[in-house]
């Protein structure tokens, strides 16, 4: 049903596009939530999409890419067990030891290596069950470089908390400039006011969490109100402060799939940039589906990319829906399958096109000529 629905949608968007260059209508005006790809991108807007090549291949699953601040870039070959360190040419650097389904990377301005994997280990009563953790690659100790570091744990949800046990599964992790991070968790026990599954920590830069984690205030557990993180499935953040976020939602219970939240530090206490008052495309219901990761430019252009429709997006730092969308399924060059990861760097995007199994790069240009 789901890949039904997509061609209707690819079969539209390309008659929709048609239509639109021979009436020679704006492009910002597209309506993307009804026709959300553009098959070809080439020249979308005033941005022209030029494909890297060779692809970058390779991979097993590969969940997550992040271009770091040593100007690296790290892939979660997930069902490698490995994390993969490549230059920027696309060139393999080195591998991480074994590391049990690495899904989400970041990176802190100390060149260390956060990822978010996966543990075995017990749980109550007594099962053997696989549990995420965030680990810690020192680089620096290496010389930068990946291959025989050995990781520590940074972080675990069962950390001792009023409500002891394991919880749901980890989804995103970003890190600030002050090197302090943040990690989302999506999960179904949320019967707990004191440590949902549904939350977002803020741990700082030494790793330390006792007696517990740091979990934000001002967001609802369940629901579909502005503040829910019910299905919370990734979060970025800013370079200019050392609080704000944005972060996404993947629940089909979920109305708005897309939050920037704002801090308040006399009421400690975080609160919505964008009320669904201001019409701002962000706050827009049924634009996204499931929403997978999500990342920033220098400009603080939002991209995100959706894994059910196959699509990439782009908002402005307006919160406004920009046309250099695009995508559809497949597997040319400027499609994708079931992709799960994003990354921005000196007008190059980076998309981990999981489904299959590459990465694929674009220059981004605004200059048509």
């Amino acid at each position: 049903m789901k890949k039904y629905i997509k061609n209707i949608f690819l079969s539209s968007a390309v008659l929709f596009l048609a239509l639109t260059l021979n009436a020679c209508a704006d492009a910002d005006n597209v309506d993307l939530s009804e026709f959300p790809i553009n098959v070809d991108p080439g020249t979308i807007g005033d941005t022209t999409y030029i494909p890297i090549t060779p692809i970058i291949t390779g991979f097993n699953e590969p969940t997550d890419v992040f271009f770091g601040y040593d100007q690296q870039i790290y892939v979660a070959d997930k069902n490698n067990d490995r994390i993969v360190q490549l230059n920027l040419a696309g060139g393999v650097v080195s591998y991480s030891n074994f590391v049990l389904r690495p899904k989400k990377i970041t990176q802190d301005r100390n060149f260390d290596l956060l990822v978010i994997a996966s543990v075995i280990d017990t749980v109550p009563p007594n099962i053997l069950d696989t549990v995420d953790v965030v680990y810690r690659y020192k680089l620096q100790q290496n010389g930068g470089i990946l291959s025989g570091v050995t990781p520590t744990l940074a972080f675990k949800s069962n950390q001792p908390t009023p409500i002891p046990g394991d919880h749901g599964n980890f989804t995103g992790i970003a890190t600030f400039q002050d090197n302090y991070y943040v990690v989302t968790r999506s999960g179904v026990n949320n019967s707990s006011p004191i440590d949902p599954d549904n939350a977002i920590f803020r741990v700082n830069r030494f790793d330390e969490t006792n007696p517990v984690p740091q979990r934000l205030s001002g967001f609802e557990v369940e629901g579909q109100g502005l503040m829910s993180l019910q299905g919370v499935s990734g979060i970025a953040t800013f370079s200019y402060n050392n609080f704000d976020l944005i972060y996404i939602q993947k629940s089909q219970n979920t109305a708005f799939k897309i939050q920037w939240c704002i801090y308040n530090s006399i009421d400690e206490i975080y609160e919505p940039k964008f009320e669904p008052s201001s019409g701002v495309d962000l706050l827009r219901n049924g634009l996204l589906n499931e929403p997978a990761d999500i990342c920033l430019d220098q400009f603080n252009n939002i991209f995100v990319i959706d894994s059910y429709k196959d699509s990439l997006y782009k908002f402005n730092s307006l919160g406004k829906l920009r046309s250099e969308s695009f995508g559809g399924e497949g597997a040319s060059p400027t499609q994708f399958n079931n992709p799960l990861g994003v990354a921005f760097f000196n007008k190059t995007l980076y998309i981990c096109d999981t489904g299959n199994n590459r990465i694929l790069r674009f220059i981004l240009s605004t200059d048509n000529n």
